[in-house]
């Protein structure tokens, strides 16, 4: 194809790339929450699995500060929450751009094949 793309067909081109690294973008994003979801998880387990009577610390920064152990596993509890519904709301969003990523792809295809069959 040695003849310039349409101009229409090359901010379609463009358009795509964008929702493409749209969707890399909200799977980078959705993986680390889900990593931060199981050291979560795990903590709670933890947690529970530890004696009322034991001390429990929870880390700020560079910090280890002793912490109240019912008030860290509501703590834990809430950011669990947090993340469950960040993580769905991530997959939603992620799956109408793939979508919308495949149906461009699918369209810029037959558009181009097009093109070049009435180039030649």
């Amino acid at each position: 194809m040695s003849e310039e793309l349409p101009q229409q067909l090359q901010h379609q081109l463009m358009r795509l790339q964008q929702i493409d690294q749209q969707v890399k973008v909200l799977t980078s994003q959705r993986t680390q929450l889900e990593l931060q979801l199981r050291e979560t998880e795990n903590a709670l387990k933890e947690l529970e699995s530890v004696e009322e009577s034991v001390s429990v610390y929870k880390s700020i920064g560079m910090l280890l500060i002793k912490s109240n152990r019912n008030n860290l596993k509501e703590e834990l509890t809430d950011k669990k929450e947090t993340l469950d519904m960040r993580i769905k709301t991530l997959q939603r969003q992620e799956e109408r751009s793939t979508k919308q990523r495949d149906e461009m792809r699918e369209k810029l295809a037959r558009q181009i094949q097009g093109e070049q069959g009435t180039a030649g």
